[in-house]
């Protein structure tokens, strides 16, 4: 069927495609002009990215690692609470508590804790040469000093307060100054006074059955010790990963709830009430390492662990609920308190712990104590600070060199 005029043909233009483009190149122009482009579908060029709206992913724990937190300044508050607990102890005061639990003993949780999310961490970015290296040099050299200052330092000084003389400051012997540096120099402590002394101090409490002490703050280094081996072992292993130590820690905390509700005699002698409460908040920390990525930074969270933590206190065997929320807590503050600056530099909280008690001893002897608690409290702080600094100092300058 003929038309009144004839098609035109096709003609190829000269960039190959048909002419018909250019023309409807010139139709989406006339469009664009006339308001009507959004209309007309676009050709693609290229995948876009599809703008989200859903915000910014919401911040894990794994924060905690990207930069500088507070975590120095939680140990040193640790570090300070147990000094005050003791200081109030060591002189004859009443201490405080809340529920069935002193706060000294949360705070001993909260080192463990915080111990646990670091040397998980260390352990796992490490060989395994440098990281017990790292762990010798963190607990052995301070030890040792602390022994020696005590041995012939501040039970000297103690003994001719009492005595008006050193004549008979016994070096050797079964409980004499030599031996409490040699026999417990591998951290596990096999006694804590120097011939009987310190005398003249409130503590050990009558009836507790715990031993006369110049420092008794160096109980739980050996428990410390051993968290460090266990996380050791399970990295030469190849066990330091996620589920593993998830599992252990179930296992843990059975055990630990065998120990305390089930019949005497179940567990072995060994399996006692202190490796529970520290093996689960070791593992408590640990966890928060290798979970890091997965667990988010929550305020509403991190309420809900200091509910449970709070309630905690009324039971007695407290670590078998308060493990977890504490770990998470002392996370979510490192990552949100402002004292990024309080202990950034030096961690001063190993030695303000393992000095204070023998200086709060010696303080007691020499009976300031009775100038009242304004008096006694700050006093033992200023030679506490004085040792810890120069060990510090001392101690930076052999690193250096």
């Amino acid at each position: 069927m003929e038309s009144g005029s004839p098609t035109p043909r096709k003609i190829p233009a000269v960039d190959g495609s048909p002419a018909g483009g250019a023309d409807r190149r010139a139709a989406s122009a006339a469009a664009a002009e006339s308001g009507l482009s959004r209309l007309i579908p676009q050709p693609r060029r290229g995948r876009q990215p599809v703008p989200s709206a859903a915000g910014p992913p919401h911040p894990t724990l794994e924060v905690i690692f990207t930069g500088p937190n507070s975590l120095g300044a939680i140990r040193l508050l640790f570090a300070w609470i147990v000094l005050l607990l003791h200081g109030l102890a060591l002189s004859g005061h009443h201490t405080p508590a809340l529920g069935r639990h002193e706060y000294d003993a949360v705070a001993l949780d909260g080192f463990f804790a915080i111990s646990g999310l670091l040397v998980t961490r260390s352990a796992s970015r490490l060989t395994i040469g440098r990281f017990l290296r790292h762990r010798a040099l963190r607990i052995l050299p301070g030890f040792w000093v602390c022994l020696l200052v005590v041995a012939f330092v501040i039970a000297p000084m103690g003994w001719w307060h009492v005595r008006g003389s050193l004549r008979d400051y016994p070096l050797t012997g079964p409980h004499g100054a030599l031996h409490y540096v040699t026999d417990n120099a591998l951290v596990r402590m096999r006694f804590y006074d120097i011939a009987g002394t310190p005398q003249g101090s409130y503590f050990p409490p009558p009836g507790t059955g715990m031993p006369v002490s110049w420092d008794g703050s160096l109980w739980s280094l050996w428990w410390e010790v051993q968290c460090y081996i266990g996380i050791t072992l399970l990295a030469v292993v190849g066990l330091l990963r996620r589920r593993p130590v998830l599992a252990i820690g179930a296992i843990a905390l059975g055990l630990s709830i065998i120990e305390a509700f089930g019949p005497p005699g179940t567990l072995p002698a060994r399996f006692s009430a202190d490796m529970a409460r520290f093996t689960l908040n070791f593992l408590a920390g640990a966890l928060m390492c290798l979970y890091a990525k997965r667990i988010p930074l929550s305020g509403r969270i991190a309420a809900i662990a200091g509910a449970v933590f709070v309630g905690s206190f009324y039971l007695q065997d407290q670590p078998l609920i308060s493990a977890l929320p504490l770990a998470y807590l002392c996370v979510y503050l490192g990552v949100r308190l402002p004292l990024r600056w309080l202990g950034a530099r030096h961690d001063l909280s190993y030695g303000l712990y393992i000095y204070g008690f023998p200086i709060q001893q010696l303080a007691t002897v020499y009976g300031l104590h009775h100038a009242g608690l304004v008096a006694y409290l700050p006093v033992p702080m200023i030679p506490c600070r004085s040792l810890i600094s120069s060990f510090a100092t001392s101690f930076m300058k052999f690193c250096r060199t």
